[in-house]
């Protein structure tokens, strides 16, 4: 049985630790001498050696000894560092796949965690709020939200940061006022708005597109909101129009320019993480953000069968 086979055993920890501190050396940088590791994990001298030594003999890293200029990281398989760095799997929150484009943002961080030898679990939760507090809780690594609702998040709670941003469109295409009956075409006094409160990004269109004017929201779960409109329990409400069949709905662009402002920033998908995790900043950031949203435009046009 190899030494470090159990990551969980004393020594086994310690190989973590010193993967993940190679993990954000840069190749042909110094490493700290094995003297400043024994120090700072506070183990000996010769468990440092043989956590090195196992890293080197098992392909992760290739170190070079220069005498008294030190020991430098010639070559570093990162793939195999974040396995040893107790990183090899990470859990992410997502909204609930009901379009193409969430789809194939679920597929594309799927694949790209699968080309580097990690495991991804997602999790699907409505709302964005919802999503950004189980992050901020530490039960998922990452949360995919819209860019407007990280920015609120980061606002309220500094510990959180955005990791990875997916760039115009790749949230949501854009959205636009719902109504029940095909002779309204503005939110007006004495109307039943639905809202879902939990959804950062819908709450502040609906409240720049009301403004002052006195109607009723109503409280509703963003994905039964349509319904609820078919079935004339609310007048009016505002959602994203991917894979909406336009011709069902009597619908009209947004008015607010506040709204319309937002809108930019809530069509832009973005990962957000405590910015104490940086083992999980740094896969993020390592990923190759083309390949994902290649991935996303595929299923979007129907290409590719969604995977993840």
């Amino acid at each position: 049985m190899e030494i470090f086979e159990s990551l969980l055993s004393k020594r086994g920890l310690i190989l973590q630790k010193i993967a993940e501190e190679l993990l954000f050396i840069e190749m042909n940088d110094r490493i700290p001498s094995v003297g400043k590791f024994s120090e700072k994990f506070n183990v000996g001298r010769g468990t440092v050696q043989t956590a090195l030594k196992y890293l080197e003999k098992s392909g992760c890293i290739k170190l070079e000894a220069r005498g008294h200029l030190g020991t430098f990281l010639r070559m570093k398989e990162i793939p195999q560092l974040f396995k040893y760095c107790g990183a090899e799997r990470l859990t992410g929150v997502m909204p609930l796949p009901y379009s193409k484009k969430y789809e194939g943002l679920a597929s594309g961080l799927t694949s790209e965690f699968e080309k580097n030898h990690l495991n991804l679990s997602i999790a699907f939760m409505r709302g964005a709020k919802l999503r950004l507090e189980e992050v901020s809780k530490g039960r998922y690594d990452f949360a995919l939200v819209s860019k407007f609702s990280a920015a609120e998040a980061v606002k309220q709670d500094p510990q959180l940061s955005i990791a990875l941003s997916f760039g115009k469109n790749s949230y949501v295409s854009k959205h636009a006022i719902f109504f029940s009956d095909k002779g309204k075409n503005e939110i007006n006094n004495g109307m039943k708005v639905g809202i879902d409160n939990f959804s950062t990004d819908q709450k502040i269109l609906l409240n720049a597109e009301v403004n002052k004017k006195e109607v009723e929201f109503v409280e509703l779960n963003y994905m039964h909101l349509l319904q609820h409109l078919r079935a004339k329990t609310i007048d009016a409400t505002i959602w994203n129009i991917d894979e909406v069949d336009c011709e069902m709905y009597h619908t009209r662009p947004l008015t607010s320019e506040i709204a319309k402002k937002e809108e930019a920033k809530i069509g832009e998908a973005v990962c957000v993480i405590r910015k104490e995790n940086i083992k999980t900043e740094f896969i993020l950031q390592h990923l190759v953000l083309n390949e994902i949203t290649k991935i996303q435009a595929l299923v979007e046009k129907g290409v590719f069968i969604p995977k993840y």
